[in-house]
């Protein structure tokens, strides 16, 4: 593949809801450059797009995918983006790099939730939008009702460039409102037929109209002369996709391979370069992502610097790490550094990949996308550049908190190893997931955006360690505390012949305020228990409130006060004090009105109005406590804090009762003391536990 300056560079991603089409439109588009022989589909698996196995076998893309196009001297880089916000990180870092965001929208549903993501993804980078209505062939297709509903949803005005010639089983061609012809499969051109030609014609003045505002000299013209040419509204297209003062709107059929012509024309004259973007996020000191964001513009003439927005473990090809280059050129022998790690390195191979073929290129230039293969310590939202060039960084893409989180383990306890390593590479290629392990309650717990997520994320540790992996919901982290004040004595004796044990210690327990944590008290007088005994008995208390009182949960927000006790000159010892210590813990807590403490998570949740009444009706059915709602447009964020126990099935649910356009995030708040139906619940879960680890 040749290099292209950056003029004649077009980066595009394909978004919307799963099932728009973008996978099908971008096998046409590849069909229709001659790129490929015949098409996939989707459906059995054959698409260039999609050919990670999970895609094959869920028959969803999972994955952004990138498919270099060239026509006429330009190079257009789609990028196909999934559709479910599961693959959120995929989805924003590949509009991120575009110049131009492309809403694939389904003729007969309009305007989905995934369009409505990808939305308010490319308004938060201040990427350009157009609408293309897809699947007009389809039986209920309905052309004016899907771009209406683009301007119900988004409230902004819409401008044709492209009307359908029929719709359903009747669509056959398309009217390119830019060159005023009629184009039918293939590319063929004709005139327009006379019975669209005033719809066509009223819908041209509305193009050149909305042309004109983008530009003085266009307007003064317009107004004088009542036209302008092809070029010029070319122009002022370009202008008015930057200032967003309305979405363009095409239409195609990508299973009959109708309006691709007008498409690719319209990528390559009305969509902007990279030379014509504003800049991209960095940080204006580079040495401090505490500094102030900046936006760093896109320039030939300056060291080669670039941004990495995607990273693959690929078993064949390796480590593959996918980069838009902001400024300079590299070639494959060049010295780099990664300003995250102050990594030196040499940029390796160097080469463009459509789909899973690796196409390669001499170098990559300013504005381009490409992958460089077998950078080991590179990683997604790292920058790389060239070795002793002024530093640069950009900002990483900012993700979502995770929503979603599983306990994961090896089906067989043994091969907890093996996944390790596996566990290290998922994590490793894919920023929105995370994991935790928690020690207390023996359990790993992978975070994600969603049920599918982690379902293809344990997927693929399956696959790469050959190991089978379990996923089940995670154990909930409850605490124990006390309300009220309690004391008594601990004692231990014990002869055995010899020298024997002795420790004798009074202890006095108080409650403390939530989050207090626990304080430790030495109230001896008059030398009753040597000093040099104060760490054992503090110890034994400490491992005690480890164990818990009621369901063998860690015990906070206590004070425990060593006032009194006796000692043996030659059988005390500091274990001897820390055994009575731990006694006197047991036989003091129960008196002191123990509970178990469930964890509150602060939810916040972003719905539309419609659904808030059942939002809220859900959320409080689950115990939680309603705290406000703030209105935003026709979007309701609420707020609350719901005991996590009542998370387990949040997402799936409010996915459901949304129809997925519900957006939530839940941090911890605090912990507060359990119901008592709750707290009897937990104990039996716990004794239940305990049963069965000692059967």
């Amino acid at each position: 593949m040749k290099v292209y300056p950056e003029h004649q560079i077009r980066n595009v991603a394909l978004a919307g809801h799963s099932g728009a089409g973008k996978t099908a439109l971008t096998e046409a588009l590849l069909y229709y450059n001659k790129l490929i022989d015949r098409k996939g589909t989707v459906e059995a698996g054959t698409t260039q797009s999609d050919f990670d196995p999970l895609e094959k076998a869920r028959q969803v893309s999972i994955n952004a995918t990138l498919v270099p196009l060239e026509m006429d001297e330009c190079k257009v880089n789609v990028l196909d983006c999934p559709g479910f916000r599961d693959f959120v990180g995929e989805i924003k870092n590949a509009i991120r790099v575009s110049e131009l965001c492309v809403l694939v929208v389904d003729a007969e549903n309009g305007v989905e939730v995934g369009t409505e993501f990808a939305w308010s993804f490319a308004r938060e980078y201040e990427i350009p939008v157009a609408i293309v209505i897809n699947r007009m062939d389809k039986e209920r297709a309905n052309y004016e009702a899907a771009r209406q509903s683009v301007e119900d949803a988004f409230k902004i005005h819409t401008v044709p460039v492209t009307l359908p010639i029929g719709e359903g089983a009747d669509f056959k061609g398309v009217i390119d409102l830019l060159s005023n012809k009629a184009i039918y499969a293939g590319g063929k051109e004709e005139d327009i037929p006379a019975e669209l030609a005033d719809t066509a014609k009223a819908a041209r003045a509305s193009l050149i109209e909305a042309a004109a505002e983008g530009d003085d000299t266009l307007t003064e013209k317009f107004l004088e002369q009542g036209d302008l040419s092809e070029e010029e509204i070319r122009k002022g297209l370009r202008e008015d996709l930057e200032e967003v003062r309305f979405v363009p709107v095409l239409c195609t059929s990508a299973e009959k391979d109708i309006g691709l012509f007008a498409l690719m024309e319209f990528f390559m004259e009305v969509a902007p370069s990279p030379e014509e973007r504003v800049g991209f996020r960095a940080y204006s000191d580079p040495s401090d992502k505490e500094s102030e964001i900046t936006m760093a513009p896109l320039k030939v003439d300056e060291p080669f610097s670039c941004f990495v927005f995607k990273t693959v473990n690929d078993d064949f090809a390796g480590r593959l790490s996918f980069v838009k280059v902001v400024s300079g050129e590299v070639t494959g022998d060049c010295p780099i550094v990664d300003t995250s790690n102050e990594t030196e390195m040499k940029a390796g191979h160097v080469f463009a990949l459509r789909g899973k073929t690796q196409v390669p290129v001499e170098k990559l230039s300013t504005g381009d996308i490409g992958v460089f293969a077998k950078l080991q310590n590179v990683h997604t939202g790292d920058t790389l550049m060239a070795a002793k060039a002024p530093k640069k960084c950009y900002e990483p893409t900012h993700l979502p908190a995770r929503t979603v989180h599983m306990a994961i383990h090896a089906a067989n306890r043994s091969d907890e190893d093996k996944i390790a390593m596996s566990i290290h590479r998922l994590l490793d290629a894919d920023p929105t997931l995370h994991l935790e392990r928690d020690s207390m309650l023996h359990q790993t717990v992978l975070g994600g955006m969603g049920d599918s997520h982690l379902e293809v994320a344990v997927e693929r540790l399956k696959a790469s360690s050959k190991v089978d992996v379990v996923m089940e919901p995670p154990k909930i982290q409850y605490r124990e505390t006390i309300l009220k004040a309690a004391e008594g004595q601990g004692r231990y004796k014990k002869q055995s012949g010899g020298r024997g044990q002795f420790g004798d210690c009074w202890i006095r327990l108080e409650p403390l305020q939530r989050g207090e944590g626990f304080h430790f008290e030495w109230a001896i007088v008059g030398g009753v228990i040597p000093g040099g005994y104060k760490t054992g008995v503090e110890k034994g208390i400490r491992e005690s409130m480890n164990r818990g009182i009621l369901a063998g949960y860690p015990v906070v927000d206590i004070k425990a006060t060593c006032y009194d006790g006796s000692h043996h000159a030659v059988d005390s010892s500091d274990m001897a004090f820390q055994v009575a210590a731990s006694l006197g813990f047991k036989q003091v807590a129960p008196k002191a009105n123990p509970v178990i403490l469930e964890p509150i998570a602060k939810v916040t949740i972003s719905v539309p109005e419609t659904y808030m009444g059942d939002v809220m009706g859900y959320v409080s059915s689950h115990r939680g406590r309603i705290s406000g709602n703030d209105q935003n447009g026709r979007t309701i964020t609420i707020t609350a804090e719901v005991p996590e126990g009542e998370m387990g099935h949040f997402s799936r649910d409010l996915r459901s009762m949304t129809q997925g356009r519900a957006i939530f995030e839940a941090h911890f708040a605090h912990y507060e003391p359990c119901p008592p139906q709750v707290q009897e619940k937990v104990m039996q879960e716990s004794r239940i536990a305990h049963d069965d680890e000692h059967a």
